[in-house]
């Protein structure tokens, strides 16, 4: 008997063997005009990373007619590292809209993920607020001129990239990458074309990967065309001056960068200059973040919470910080720059902050900007014991593991 047989519009786990194709062409028939079906079950359903096991589909007898789709990878959190389930590619088909079978597939794929050792999702898109999908981070482009982008000096002799190259692109990015909060541990995608990766490295003596830059033509409005830089690793002045060579070959009017993070080297660079940041808000769409094991989240953060503590004027503070995330609740037992994880009730420490928890839980923003935007009720010196706990981290995840 087929796995969806029985379905009846309820939520079904995926199963690789059966339903990879068609998986890929409700895909291509939602999102690309019914092409591309074999590139989309190779590189974006039979990714490294998709999870069969919590993505949810919903069938009406032999046609799927819903697809909830969950990519999973490691995330950085400053030195945790977090278990993430990424949602992407939802769609119902239009004859089953308006039918409740996203909720129904959404609340299934949730406990699910609960049940796989998950600590956050995160995903993109504006009707998800009602599932607990907090902010997560914002659209942030830098945009340079010409005359604005840093003289550096001579580019050192670069080369397309090819999917060859795609496991030392990988190590270079993890270790380039190690410290950026929101970054995905890689691997996640296989690329199956040089055109897809828009890749440009530079190699040492010994033939090994020093670095790269992802960049790809866009258009800036009005008929003027950018190089827009997605992606970088390796030393940020031969980076720059990579850029800056494509930038002169193209015949472009401005240089920008999207999706690198705010601790990047090359921006820490470009801010010694001129420059244009447009850091662009969402009230209920963008990216947005989901609490799914309170309990489990702070015990991977726990080393990076207690480094805090022993540098902040709490070093000697003892009692206890009560977490209310609404579904869920935890306690920070803290003693002289130590703290345990507990289910003690609240005391007088604490913060409601509801599903929006998640946001201090990942640096988000400066705590007290999330505080203040999500009304969060705190008692005591719950507050300022946040501002220390929870510091903006800045995280952002690159344009090339989107899902």
């Amino acid at each position: 008997m087929d796995l969806h047989e029985t379905s009846s519009l309820n939520p079904t786990p995926a199963d690789a063997a059966q339903h990879l194709m068609p998986i890929s062409r409700l895909m291509s028939e939602a999102f690309a005009n019914g092409q591309y079906v074999d590139e989309i079950s190779r590189k974006y359903i039979g990714s490294d990373h998709y999870d069969w096991n919590t993505t949810r589909l919903i069938w009406d007898g032999d046609r799927l007619v819903h697809h909830w789709g969950v990519w999973g990878y490691p995330m950085r959190v400053g030195p945790a590292r977090l278990k993430v389930a990424g949602i992407g590619a939802v769609v119902t088909v239009e004859s089953h809209r308006k039918r409740g079978l996203m909720t129904g597939a959404a609340h299934a794929s949730i406990q699910a993920m609960r049940e796989n050792g998950y600590d956050l999702s995160i995903l993109r898109g504006r009707h998800y607020v009602r599932f607990g999908y907090a902010r997560a981070w914002n659209y942030v482009t830098y945009r340079l001129k010409a005359d604005e982008i840093p003289p550096v000096g001579d580019p050192p002799p670069y080369e397309t990239l090819g999917p060859d190259r795609m496991d030392a692109i990988n190590t270079l990015y993890n270790q380039s990458h190690a410290a950026l909060s929101g970054t995905a541990v890689r691997p996640t995608y296989r690329m199956l074309a040089a055109d897809d990766m828009s890749v440009y490295g530079w190699l040492g003596d010994d033939g090994m990967l020093e670095g790269y830059v992802r960049a790809v033509p866009m258009s800036a409005g009005e008929g003027q065309q950018t190089l827009q830089c997605l992606e970088a690793a390796g030393d940020p002045v031969r980076g720059l001056a990579v850029l800056a060579s494509l930038f002169q070959q193209g015949g472009y009017e401005t240089l920008t960068f999207f999706t690198l993070s705010y601790r990047h080297p090359i921006l820490k660079i470009i801010r010694r200059g001129a420059c244009i940041i447009e850091d662009r808000y969402f009230d209920i769409s963008g990216w947005r973040v989901r609490l799914i094991n309170l309990r489990s989240v702070l015990e991977k953060l726990r080393p990076a919470l207690e480094t805090r503590l022993q540098s902040s004027r709490f070093a000697d503070w003892s009692g206890t910080l009560h977490l209310d995330a609404g579904e869920q609740h935890a306690t920070l037992e803290i003693a002289a720059g130590t703290a345990q994880i507990t289910d003690s009730p609240p005391g007088e420490h604490v913060i409601h902050g509801g599903p929006a928890i998640a946001r201090l839980l990942i640096g988000s923003d400066d705590p007290t900007e999330i505080m203040a935007q999500d009304a969060m009720r705190c008692t005591g010196q719950a507050a300022d014991l946040a501002g220390v706990l929870f510091p903006n981290l800045y995280p952002m995840l690159s344009h090339w593991d989107e899902y």
